[in-house]
């Protein structure tokens, strides 16, 4: 299993950080912006193969949990979606929680300082 790495692009308004994931590689590369206090992220997939995708934060680098978003609900999905995160801690990555089979899902984050 290889980590994936997000591309980055920068933007006037913030940046974009996208991970391609997919069965074999399940594990995002966590991205530290916690001076983006709104951040946004989106999921979708060519193939979901069953997959489960989670948005996980961590303030030591280490130890990741799930984050929520603004109704409290983990940021756990098994279809295309579109959430806000509530939470803003110093590490982010998205975790295949369930590979799935063959699954093809790209994470997008958007992120801002307000």
């Amino acid at each position: 299993m290889a980590l994936v790495t997000p591309t980055l692009v920068t933007i006037p308004q913030g940046y974009i950080h996208t991970w391609a994931m997919l069965t074999a590689d399940v594990e995002g590369v966590a991205i530290a912006i916690p001076g983006a206090s709104d951040k946004c992220i989106q999921f979708f997939g060519t193939n979901w193969g069953a997959a489960t995708i989670a948005v996980q934060g961590s303030n030591d680098g280490t130890n990741f949990v799930a984050l929520t978003d603004p109704q409290g609900n983990a940021l756990s999905k098994t279809a295309d979606a579109i959430e806000q995160i509530l939470e803003n801690p110093r590490f982010l990555r998205v975790y295949l929680t369930v590979a799935g089979t063959a699954a093809v899902i790209s994470a997008i984050l958007y992120s801002r300082s307000k």
